[in-house]
């Protein structure tokens, strides 16, 4: 049976289905096909070439190297809800995006889970919601504007 994973490397996401030694990338043609090989790595086909990789977890996030090049990603089930940021009670988009809409204002008190900030990225629109109850300190994003993922779009007390 196929998963289907949210893979972002904190600047871009991805949809990834995996089924048994085959890995497809949404918006990435053909299929990479997964091996595992004797050492403990793996040897990944994709478009007739070859590369080796390694991977290792730590906390929310996976360690790959693939043919000497290493990067940090974060991997969620394409069920959960869109993750997003949160630095020093600040929330940032989890990758390029534009703001669609400001569901908040400084002073506003918020519950677990309400709505912040929808994003779009990819067609695809992302809420970002408050991680627990709190009040919004102040907003620094507006609708239409386009955001990093290093960009604070609302502060929390």
């Amino acid at each position: 049976m196929a998963a289907q994973w949210r893979v972002s490397n904190g600047q871009r996401e991805w949809l990834v289905t995996v089924d048994g030694t085959s890995v497809t990338v949404e918006g990435v043609d053909g299929e990479f096909v997964v091996m595992p090989r004797p050492d403990g790595r793996w040897s990944i086909t994709h478009a007739d070439q070859v590369s080796t990789a390694s991977a290792a977890r730590a906390d929310q996030s996976i360690w790959t190297e693939m043919d000497g090049a290493g990067t940090e990603w974060q991997a969620h089930p394409a069920s959960s809800r869109a993750r997003h940021r949160v630095v020093d009670d600040s929330i940032r988009s989890p990758m390029s995006a534009t703001v669609v809409s400001v569901h908040v204002t400084a002073g506003s008190a918020v519950a677990e889970g309400d709505p912040l900030v929808v994003v779009e990225a990819m067609k695809m629109e992302m809420p970002l919601r408050a991680p627990s109850a709190c009040v919004v300190k102040a907003v620094h994003c507006q609708v239409g504007e386009l955001v990093q993922p290093t960009t604070v779009l609302v502060e929390l007390e």
